[in-house]
């Protein structure tokens, strides 16, 4: 199977697709994946093509082969050639290629000057009035900005319930990291986080960190990034008592996007243990899936978990939310 990527000049460049049928379509391809071709065209917007239905095709852009085998990448360009059949040319050598042997290509991200703005935002409300009345909000907020070789992703989360006069949950968390990748998968991430809690004893969590991490991938089938930070954690109490641990923490980011993107499973957490004798142990994740209502608007679900163990007391939070939210890039 051949994993391709497809990288554009500054020059904007037309790729051609012949179908069987005879048809012949300009534009530019985004991907293939499940046996769908994605083609960005000026007359008719994005374009969804059966794999199945494809002839051959052209692409004036320089495009980079992945052996999934090998996982060795290489520059090459796409010439037509007989139905069923492409040219892959790479440097002085060309490749008759049979069009069913490629499973999957994706145009590849290309670092520029400009920002890349991009996030989501995601909100549940559930009022009840009966022999109680009860109030529960949930509130989560994503966004992340990309330039050049930076990264930034800021986050903030808020969660109240309130059954009559009783305050079941009252937090929030703000979490903030920047990323400087240095080579194509790997960057450098520094990262912290901060929640308040009103209800609980251990009413206050900061973390920081700093350290290396790798790109697994990120294109338009998705992302999905690992770092491993060394820093420090620190736990405040209701009686303004604390204390502080020197530790490491591993942070994932998985996002990956399903039936044509309507469909979106998203995980991101952190675990981390202190390196004293202590032995704190914390967990702070989140797992969930959000379905496309329309190219803003979503509806999702969500499970977020937060651990902390070894401090003075003991937390072992849960959140379940489903709600509409909203989402842009």
């Amino acid at each position: 199977m051949c994993v391709i990527t497809f990288t554009f000049p500054c020059v904007v460049q037309a790729d051609t697709v012949w179908l069987i049928n005879g048809d012949r379509l300009s534009g530019t391809v985004q991907s293939l994946h499940d046996g769908v071709l994605e083609l960005k065209t000026n007359y008719a917007g994005l374009m969804k093509i059966n794999w199945t239905s494809v002839s051959t095709m052209e692409s004036e852009s320089q495009i980079s082969i992945g052996n999934n085998k090998t996982k060795e990448k290489y520059p090459a360009s796409f010439s037509p050639y007989n139905a069923g059949y492409v040219v892959i040319k790479h440097g002085d050598k060309k490749e008759i290629v049979s069009i069913r042997r490629l499973d999957e290509f994706m145009k590849a991200e290309v670092r520029t000057d400009e920002w890349d703005w991009s996030g989501n935002i995601d909100a549940d409300v559930n009022l009840k009035n009966a022999s109680s009345r009860t109030d529960d909000y949930t509130f989560s907020m994503n966004t992340k900005f990309k330039k050049e070789k930076w990264r930034h992703d800021v986050s903030a989360t808020y969660n109240r319930e309130v059954e009559d006069e009783s305050v079941n949950t009252d937090n929030y968390s703000f979490r903030y990291a920047f990323d400087y990748m240095f080579e194509e998968k790997y960057f450098w991430q520094s990262r912290l986080s901060y929640k308040r809690d009103w209800v609980e004893d251990l009413s206050r969590q900061f973390l920081i960190g700093t350290g290396p991490g790798y790109q697994l991938w990120d294109d338009d089938t998705g992302a999905f990034s690992v770092s491993f930070l060394a820093g420090a954690f620190s736990y405040g109490y209701s009686d303004d008592e604390q204390d502080s641990h020197l530790g490491a923490t591993l942070h994932w980011d998985y996002q990956r996007f399903l039936i044509d993107k309507t469909i979106t499973l998203y995980s991101n957490g952190e675990l981390g243990h202190s390196l004293d004798n202590e032995g704190v142990i914390s967990v702070d994740a989140e797992l969930g899936v959000r379905y496309a209502l329309t190219t803003w608007s979503t509806f999702h679900v969500g499970y977020h978990r937060n651990i902390v163990r070894g401090t003075r007391d003991t937390l072992d939070e849960r959140v379940f939310s489903t709600g509409l939210g909203m989402t842009w890039k």
